[in-house]
Formats: C-alpha cells, sequence, structure tokens
C-alpha cells in the first residue's frame, strides 16, 4: 500500500469562513482538487500526478489572503495552467483547466463576458458574496491571456452534447414511460437535429477528442446513443445511418429478453451486426445489466463483454455506458484496465476537452419533450427547468386525454366513412 502523503493548502478570502471551491466543483472530474491551492499550478500537477499513482492528499489549514491578493492569484494560475496542459494534456480533466463545462450555461456566459472585463472582475471582487464569481473569472482571463486562439476554442467551445434513448417502441406500458418513446417522436426529432446543420459524431471521433490534445469539434455536434440494444430501437436506428448512433449491449441479453424491462425483446447478434454496417457503434453495457459498483468481480465482467462484443462483431470497442449511469473510483479503474477508452454516465451536461473520459455525460429526450425543450437539452445538454418539466408533463396528459375521450368517436366516423359501411351507389 502506498504510505505516501501529499499536504496541500486552500486559498480562502480573508475572513471567510471556508477555503474558496472552484465554480462547478459538484459536477467535476473525481480527480479534481476540491479546494483552489494557495500555490503555483505546478503544486497542484505535482499533487494530482502522486494521487493517481496512490498517494493520499490531505488539506492543511487553509491560508488566508487579502482579496485583491487571492484574484491575482488566481490569474496567474491561469497562466500557469496552460503551461501544465502542455507539458501533460492527461493532467486537464483534473486540473481547474479542465473545468469549463462544469457550471451551467448562463455561467459559462458570464465566464466569457468576464474574460473580457478586468474592471468588471475587480469591481466584483469588493462584494463578498461575488468572490468566488471574481476569482473564477480571474482565472479564466488567466488562461485566455496564455492560451492559443485554438487552445482557448479547444477549452471552452469544442463540445458536444450526448442524447441517450433506450426503446423506440411508443407503447408506454407501465413503468416504461420514461423510457419509451414513439417512432415518430423519435424520427421528429432526430429530423430537426438534420435540419438546423447538428454534426453527427462517430465513437472514433469522440475517443480522439478527449485523446488527442489538438482535437476540435465541429459546432453543435452531437452525439446518438442507445442502450440496452432493444429489438425496437435497433429496427427504428438502421433507416437512419446519417446518425451514427452508438448502441450499449448487454452481451449475456443480446438475442434474448431484457429481464430488467419486463422481458423486452433485445436484438440478436445478426440485427446488431447489420446495424453496425450501416456506420453504427455497438459498445459495451456490461455482461448483465447489474450496477457495476456492487459487481465483486468488475475486471472480468468489463473485460467479458468487451472481448465477446468484438469477438462477434469484429470491430475495437472503446466505448462503454454504466448501467443505470453508476461508477465509482473501481469501475473506473476496471473500465481502463479491460481496454475502454472512454465510458457514458446519465449525468446531464455538455462533454468538453476537460471532461472526464470515463464520466461523459449525457441526457434523455422524453415522449412529451416539445421541439424547444428537445432543442434546449441538444444545446445545453441539460435536463430543462422543472416548472418548465411539469408544463410539458401536464400538457402531454392533457393530450392524452383528449386522444382517450375523442378515440370512440373518430372510430365511429371512420366506420361511417370505411367502404363497408357505405351502401353502394347505382353506376349511371
Amino acid at each position: 500500500m502506498d504510505e505516501r502523503k501529499v499536504v496541500l493548502h486552500a486559498a480562502a478570502a480573508e475572513g471567510a469562513a471556508a477555503p474558496l471551491a472552484p465554480l462547478g466543483a459538484r459536477r467535476a472530474s473525481p480527480g479534481a482538487l476540491r479546494w483552489i491551492v494557495a500555490d503555483a499550478v505546478e503544486v497542484e500537477a505535482v499533487a494530482v500526478r502522486l494521487r493517481r499513482e496512490g498517494a493520499q492528499l490531505e488539506w492543511g489549514e487553509p491560508v488566508e489572503l487579502p482579496v485583491r491578493e487571492l484574484v491575482g492569484l488566481c490569474r496567474a494560475r491561469g497562466r500557469s495552467s496552460v503551461a501544465a496542459m502542455r507539458s501533460d494534456p492527461s493532467l486537464l480533466p483534473d486540473l481547474q483547466l479542465g473545468s469549463w463545462f462544469d457550471v451551467h450555461w448562463r455561467f459559462r456566459l458570464l465566464r466569457r463576458l468576464a474574460a473580457r472585463a478586468p474592471p468588471a472582475v475587480a469591481l466584483a471582487a469588493r462584494i463578498a458574496p461575488l468572490v468566488a464569481f471574481a476569482a473564477d473569472a480571474s482565472f479564466w482571463a488567466g488562461v485566455r491571456s496564455a492560451a492559443t486562439r485554438r487552445e482557448w476554442h479547444r477549452l471552452t467551445r469544442s463540445s458536444f452534447a450526448a442524447l441517450y434513448y433506450h426503446r423506440v417502441a411508443g407503447e408506454w406500458k407501465p413503468g416504461q414511460d420514461r423510457i419509451d418513446i414513439s417512432p415518430e417522436r423519435f424520427a421528429r426529432q432526430l429530423r430537426l437535429l438534420r435540419r438546423l446543420g447538428f454534426k453527427a459524431l462517430s465513437a472514433d471521433e469522440i475517443v480522439a477528442f478527449h485523446t488527442d490534445p489538438d482535437a476540435l469539434l465541429p459546432r453543435r455536434a452531437y452525439a446518438i446513443t442507445v442502450d440496452d440494444g432493444f429489438r425496437d430501437a435497433v429496427e427504428a436506428l438502421a433507416a437512419r445511418p446519417e446518425h451514427r448512433a452508438q448502441v450499449f449491449v448487454c452481451t449475456e441479453s443480446v438475442g434474448g429478453s431484457a429481464d430488467w424491462a419486463g422481458g423486452e425483446p433485445v436484438a440478436g447478434w445478426d440485427e446488431l451486426a447489420r446495424l453496425a454496417a450501416t456506420g453504427a457503434y455497438i459498445g459495451s453495457h456490461g455482461t448483465s445489466h447489474a450496477d457495476l459498483t456492487r459487481v465483486e468481480a468488475v475486471d472480468d465482467a468489463l473485460a467479458e463483454s468487451r472481448s465477446e462484443l468484438e469477438r462477434r462483431l469484429g470491430a475495437p470497442v472503446p466505448l462503454l455506458a454504466y448501467p443505470h449511469g453508476r461508477r465509482d473510483e473501481r469501475v473506473r479503474r476496471a473500465a481502463a484496465a479491460a481496454g475502454y477508452r472512454a465510458a457514458y454516465t446519465t449525468d446531464p451536461g455538455r462533454n468538453g476537452a476537460g471532461t472526464s473520459p470515463f464520466d461523459l455525460r449525457r441526457v434523455g429526450p422524453k415522449e412529451w419533450d416539445s421541439s424547444l425543450s428537445f432543442l434546449w437539452k441538444a444545446v445545453t445538454g441539460e435536463l430543462v427547468p422543472a416548472r418548465w418539466e411539469r408544463w410539458l408533463l401536464l400538457r402531454a396528459r392533457l393530450r392524452s386525454r383528449w386522444r382517450r375521450s375523442n378515440a370512440p368517436q373518430a372510430a365511429a366516423e371512420g366506420a361511417a366513412r370505411s367502404p363497408e359501411a357505405t351502401p353502394p351507389q347505382e353506376q349511371p
């Protein structure tokens, strides 16, 4: 066991009750540091490397700084972070430099504006509740001053939203209303992406983006992912190769039924091979649909699933989707050891260059999404606000009741118009 210890000291504003945390800390990479270090970025980089090697990280007493010094420290850390990234690009997800897409879109907009307006940042630093924002803005202003135009673009603009689906049947069986979408709604959503110029990403492009330090993505990039490999979803995707879908299957259930979803049929190996031949990607969802954090031999399970997929389909398998979206550090390490290059969760948000490749975010479109709420998800990667979601659900219920109440009348009118119900007329 590695008994090395790394002691760091967090920065704190003078008189503050707690150390200063980076904005978006709740969404940060699992390897990111909890607090802003009261020292050069080189110290932070060394701490990250040592912890990856098994050393224990401890926090000593925070260092209190006058607000002006604290803001200056953050700006200097931003400048030196660019040099740290250049020397070791693999550090990016665990440095504050990789946190641009850890905050919601409105904060990203404020960051972008503040990075261009140092006087406004200085003013914000004088207001106690805004010290954290001022420190964050100063950090990114430092990054912008040191980064090349391409580096700044990669860090703050190049990103993608991943959309995830399950069934495409429109049956809405009890308990499946959140995982089932009608073929008509599914087609409408994908058609909207194409008409508005969104760019579908392949699995290889996503891996390259997170491994190549020079890779950039096109504007409005997105990925279509489908979990579980239900037969209805595979059939729906076969007619839409332009979306380069990524389908994740549990290898023990291929050609059988999904015991976690009411026994719904799962596509067989021949069907998956035909889908892959259209340009789709078939990835791993584990051997079974079990929560990987509770699987004792998780290393074997992930390696077995990947090996079976490659043997059956004859193509490399670099991507994994965690069943239920659940993972911990043990699962991440097992996935990397099994040869996966990246893995999807079910946490919402956009994915940038600094997003941990084993914690890729996704958001799920629903049957009750309007065109506008679907676009919200495709653009921001976020769930729609709670009030909006409640309105969408209410609208869907009202429409459903209206359809049910009008079904008998519509059936009667249809019968009246049918040839069998219309008496034959005499020919002239």
